[in-house]
């Protein structure tokens, strides 16, 4: 099998423990729509923080973290973190490769040498005069009655220059291309209609991961986000689109998953997944290159759930999980096409491998897991979803 990845690569700044509901942090929070605040759960730009509250974004974050020192750092975004979790599951000889745009300051070169320990191609285009695109993570492991949340400040930085003319034709000879979190990389994410119809009509089946579109927020608080641009959407292109509820909810200006599925397949795509944090992943199809699924609600790990409450000290947080999901249902897919590329892939099974890639995460701070030897983390995820098959049974 040959997979391809192209979106969102960064650092996370991972900051622990830190109280939505303290005055500090609450100073901070959004009092309207695309205003530049802070939302639990949601992303805003760096310099639109800084202008929100009129001070340095660097003073922003020592005030909302009290002076502290990140509790760790590490590589994440959507696509970087399905493709590594992609590339540590599948066969080693399977070429899994990754395609991302860094800058010329010192963090970059970090961030390049990073990726290169991990078991997958790495093409990086490289630009000068811009920084490393990061994204400082402020986690509250007891917002939603202790299931933990996150909000997100993003400097987009090198990724406003990934063009799509960085993407060659060994990228699109792929069975599988993978697009992950493009909001934060303008110039893919407007573009991703022409790239997935090229991606499509090459042979590729386009899977398309989603993250909070901040830029498209300021710009129409009130309108649906596009999926690449207004005039040249990607739904028609999309064999299967993974959004979260809020996503999903933007996206198609329904407030119901359910409805929100109905709008994004009649849009075009071909199958939609919405997960919904500690509840529910919702699945529906409409191509026939899936085995039909009129929409199903897919429980979270009970398993893990309960594995975590007696053992806290095991606990990682949310960041990644999402991500996380997105590769397990790339890796399912994958595996499906290579046993017989004729069938019709079945996408209750691709949730299931994505939920218990996702339960995994949990168990770890930051999106990306560095295993201690090859196997380790496939052999924990088939533990976790064992007892998730036991559960839905």
């Amino acid at each position: 099998m040959r997979i391809s990845g192209a979106g969102c690569c960064l650092y996370d700044y991972l900051y622990r423990d830190i109280s939505f509901g303290t005055p500090g942090f609450r100073q901070f929070l959004s009092q309207t729509p695309g205003d530049g605040g802070l939302t639990p759960g949601q992303l805003v730009f760096a310099e639109s923080l800084s202008r929100y509250k009129g001070m340095p974004v660097e003073s922003c974050i020592t005030t909302l973290t009290e002076g502290r020192k990140p509790d760790k750092d590490n590589l994440g975004g959507p696509a970087v973190v399905a493709m590594i979790h992609a590339a540590q599951v599948l066969p080693e000889d399977w070429n899994i490769q990754f395609y991302t745009c860094m800058g010329d300051d010192g963090e970059s070169d970090r961030l390049v040498e990073n990726l290169e320990r991990f078991p997958l191609s790495i093409c990086t285009a490289r630009v000068s005069g811009y920084s490393v695109p990061s994204t400082v993570v402020l986690s509250d492991p007891l917002w939603h009655d202790g299931a933990g949340e996150r909000t997100f400040i993003n400097t987009l930085g090198s990724a406003l220059a990934f063009s799509p003319v960085m993407l060659d034709n060994a990228f699109f000879d792929s069975h599988i291309c993978l697009w992950g979190g493009t909001a934060l990389v303008p110039p893919l994410h407007d573009n991703l209609g022409a790239l997935t119809k090229k991606a499509q009509q090459r042979g590729c089946l386009n899977i398309v991961g989603t993250v909070y579109d901040f830029r498209n927020q300021v710009v129409n608080p009130a309108g649906p986000w596009p999926m690449g641009s207004l005039e040249d959407p990607a739904y028609p292109w999309i064999d299967v689109l993974i959004a979260d509820k809020e996503e999903a909810r933007r996206l198609s200006l329904k407030e119901d998953p359910r409805q929100s599925a109905d709008v994004l397949l009649e849009r075009g795509c071909g199958a939609c997944i919405i997960t919904q944090g500690k509840e529910s992943v919702y699945v529906k199809t409409r191509s026939d290159r899936f085995y039909p699924i009129s929409g199903k609600n897919l429980p979270v790990s009970e398993w893990v759930n309960e594995d975590l409450r007696r053992n806290a000290e095991k606990r990682g947080d949310t960041t990644g999980c999402g991500d996380n999901f997105m590769g397990g249902v790339l890796v399912s897919v994958a595996r499906q096409l290579d046993t017989d590329p004729s069938r019709p892939v079945d996408l209750e099974e691709a949730a299931i491998e994505g939920i218990s890639a996702g339960g995994f995460a949990l168990y770890q701070t930051g999106g990306v897991y560095t295993e201690r030897y090859p196997g380790e983390k496939k052999a924990k995820i088939d533990e976790i979803k064992s007892h998730y098959m036991d559960q839905i049974s």
